[in-house]
């Protein structure tokens, strides 16, 4: 507006410039009223706009009044009024200098920020004049931007150049600098909460050293929610957050941010009702409440509440039943009535079981893990269970189970499985070097959705193959698995194993002591938690080469011995995830009688439990601890138990930070002289505690805490001879590669030639 009026004091000074002539024209008729100019604007529109027209009497007020008019439509630049008498008459003319206009605006450098928000600050706008005076006030309004955004050391350039003529082009060329650290949150006007309490709900942390405390206005804006929230679930309803403030360090490199708030009046239940429910009796849903009458009106666990009642009502069959949960406020009294309304629907069968997007796997391989069936009643429970099943057979990169209505019959629905096809295929290779077993190397190959009938491709069947090799410098061992969890049709799982292992011992005289055989297993489902399996095994132990002067624990061994044994395991497993767990617990009790036939006789009983328990609201915390115990001895004529059936302890699947096999008895390997060898024990116990932070959707970091110990025998045992370790590891599910764990141990207190601490790789490629 203030340069519409310069504007139009500038040419009303033009007009009254006109002097003596513009008095001459007093009373004059206007013959004609001419324009030049115009580019964009139409003639006939500006004619629509002047009170001065031909035919009529000069008047300078009015012209003074026709370029105010002319101004306040904003497409000019300046504008000049000339006369000049032709003949008898008096002709205008209105001269224009068009404003220039922004064809296109562009904005670069911008990666912190949106470009939508950017141009919602700006008063520029394509297509609209281009005014050169608003350069400072663009520019502000960008910075402020930024700095709202924790970005306090962000530039702006703006570069104008012409695009066509009378068209220009503005270019913003933004440099972001780097955001702001939190040095600090506080909150103001609470007193129901603490300071550490409000901001244990925020993700919105401050920085810790060098690490963390940017500022992200998205994230604040969550946050907030989260705040208000936790006064919801401690009866303060009404509780605001009022506004947040910025506060900057000189150099912009760190930001104080504060919360204000105001928690209003904390509210307690009055009543609770159940309304419309006709299924189930009141005081069966208000039992699986946990807020009631008295309590402190807690927001989230009403909400919570209304799920579980919901749940309950969809396991029984009600699809479609949906609970809200009613809130009515007395101000006066501070009190709530609440009603948990049920809108229950109808009771639902199931149809049909429709699987779709299975381009590799067969439809029965995913029916087989499903608890529910057609003709069954519908069950929530069973069926995020099922889809838990069947995303755990880790054939499917996805796994959605919904529902599709019945058009013509209200009493079903039918349930649509829809996967997408994974990478079955894993190879996990690995290497390092222990005093035990030198230089090493091992490679596995797993197809964990083989199909042995179907040629070329071998997948698809919900088979199990996998053939691994360990070569070094002193262990070598080849194995073959195959399993099918599904006999012809019969929910009877078999497989068979195949192996030849060996060591190569050296030290003066060499030998070596090998190991082949094989067994076969059966298996069977006992509940979607239990299965049973048994197994028949044979093993021949040869040893070529041996002196007479060999280690007692090897004289043993010398001329080899054969093993047939049976073995019966039980496993109970509740895990929400076999690949990366968070929750649940797998239990695994076996029991081994070998004496079927061969020359050794012994017993062997083993138990192997994990529990994983999610820590905190966000699940981001993962607390595991695993207990292995294990004991055999011998019974009848034999009076040892071999080697090769002994237990053993230290590595990276038991206790880390020392050598594989490192931990328990060991001898030379001669009578007096050489290398150490272990020669495991009848007995034992290794105990890990694990902590797992979830970094990222893919990243994994550990802090571990391992325990163990082998003994000669039970009688053998104590306490003092276990060994500790700690340390830490990290882990990376690679996209089409598959998930990498690295794990540094160090041991506690590791004997003369332990070590001081050993890196522990694994890795497994999928394709």
């Amino acid at each position: 507006m203030n340069r519409v009026i310069s504007g139009l004091a500038s040419v009303v000074l033009l007009v009254l410039a006109f002097g003596a002539a513009a008095q001459d024209w007093a009373g004059r008729q206007v013959a004609e009223v001419r324009f030049q100019g115009l580019e964009r604007v139409s003639e006939q529109l500006v004619r629509s706009q002047l009170e001065t027209q031909p035919d009529k009497p000069y008047n300078s007020r009015a012209i003074a009044r026709d370029i105010r008019r002319l101004y306040e439509m904003g497409h000019w630049e300046h504008i000049r009024v000339d006369g000049s008498i032709e003949g008898a008459g008096l002709v205008l003319t209105y001269t224009f200098i068009e404003k220039r206009r922004i064809q296109e605006i562009r904005i670069i450098g911008n990666d912190k920020v949106r470009l939508r928000q950017i141009r919602g600050a700006l008063t520029w706008k394509e297509g609209e004049a281009f005014v050169p005076e608003g350069y400072d006030d663009e520019r502000n309004a960008v910075l402020k931007l930024y700095q709202s955004k924790g970005l306090p050391n962000a530039s702006v350039d703006i570069v104008v150049d012409e695009a066509a003529p009378g068209q220009v082009r503005v270019t913003y060329a933004i440099d972001e600098g780097r955001k702001a650290r939190i040095r600090r949150i506080a909150f103001d006007g609470n007193q129901a909460l603490s300071d550490r309490k409000l901001r244990k709900v925020m993700k919105t942390r401050r920085a810790f050293w060098f690490l963390g405390g940017r500022y992200d206005e998205s994230k604040l804006e969550t946050d907030l929610e989260n705040v208000l929230n936790e006064y919801g679930n401690v009866g303060h309803l009404e509780a605001q957050v009022t506004g947040t403030s910025l506060d900057y360090s000189k150099n912009g490199k760190k930001l104080d941010l504060a919360v204000h708030v105001v928690e209003g009046a904390q509210y307690s239940v009055e009543s609770l009702d159940i309304a419309d429910n006709q299924v189930f009796d009141d005081d069966e849903l208000l039992d699986i409440a946990k807020v009631h009458a008295g309590d402190v009106h807690n927001k989230g666990q009403v909400a919570e509440d209304a799920k579980t009642v919901e749940k309950g009502y969809r396991d029984s069959g009600y699809v479609n039943a949906v609970v809200t949960p009613q809130t009515t406020l007395d101000r006066e009294t501070k009190r709530t009535h609440l009603v948990h309304r049920v809108q229950e629907g109808d009771l639902k069968y199931i149809r049909e079981i429709k699987v779709s997007g299975n381009t590799v796997t067969k439809d029965e391989i995913v029916r087989r893990q499903l608890l529910t069936e057609p003709g069954e009643r519908f069950d929530g429970t069973a069926v995020k269970i099922s889809q838990q099943r069947v995303q755990n057979t880790e054939y499917f990169e996805n796994v959605r189970m919904t529902l599709e209505d019945v058009e013509e019959n209200d009493l079903y629905t039918n349930l649509l499985v829809d996967v997408e096809e994974g990478k079955t295929g894993n190879f996990n290779f690995g290497g390092g070097y222990s005093t035990e077993e030198r230089f090493g190397v091992f490679g596995e190959l797993r197809l964990n959705n083989f199909d042995i009938t179907n040629w070329p491709k071998f997948s698809g069947g919900g088979q199990q193959l996998s053939l691994r090799v360990n070569t070094g410098q002193i262990h070598d061992q080849y194995s073959l698995s195959f399993t099918d969890p599904e006999i012809a049709g019969y929910p009877l799982a078999f497989g068979f194993d195949v192996f030849d292992e060996s060591y190569h011992y050296t030290g003066g005289v060499d030998y070596v002591e090998s190991n082949q055989g094989g067994q076969i297993r059966l298996g069977k489902v006992l509940s979607p938690y239990v299965m049973v399996r048994t197994s028949l095994r044979y093993s021949e132990i040869d040893i070529t080469d041996l002196p007479f002067f060999v280690a007692p624990q090897l004289q043993r061994e010398r001329g080899g011995s054969t093993t047939i044994s049976n073995t019966w395991s039980i496993s109970r497993n509740t895990l929400d995830s076999n690949r990366d767990p968070s929750s649940g617990a797998r239990h695994d009790f076996s029991f081994t009688l070998a004496g079927l036939g061969g020359d050794n006789y012994f017993t062997k009983f083993e138990h192997d439990s994990t529990w994983y328990r999610p820590l905190g609201e966000s699940e981001k915390w993962v607390l595991s601890y695993r207990t292995r115990e294990g004991w055999a001895t011998e019974y009848g004529s034999s009076d040892f138990v071999p080697i090769s059936d002994r237990f053993f302890a230290g590595g990276t699947t038991t206790v880390r930070g020392y050598d594989t096999r490192d931990i328990g008895p060991k001898e030379h390997r001669f009578l007096f002289w050489g290398e150490q060898d272990a020669v495991g024990g009848e007995l034992r116990l290794v105990n890990n505690l694990e902590a797992k932070y979830k970094v990222t959707d893919r990243l994994r970091l550990y802090g571990f805490v391992d325990a163990g110990g082998v003994w000669g025998s039970a009688d053998d045992f104590n306490v003092g001879d276990i060994k500790y370790s700690v340390g830490l590891g990290f882990g990376v599910d690679v996209p089409r590669m598959g998930p990498i764990r690295i794990d540094y141990g160090i041991p506690i207190n590791p004997d003369d030639d332990q070590g001081s601490g050993r890196l522990h790789l694994l890795t497994g490629i999928r394709f």
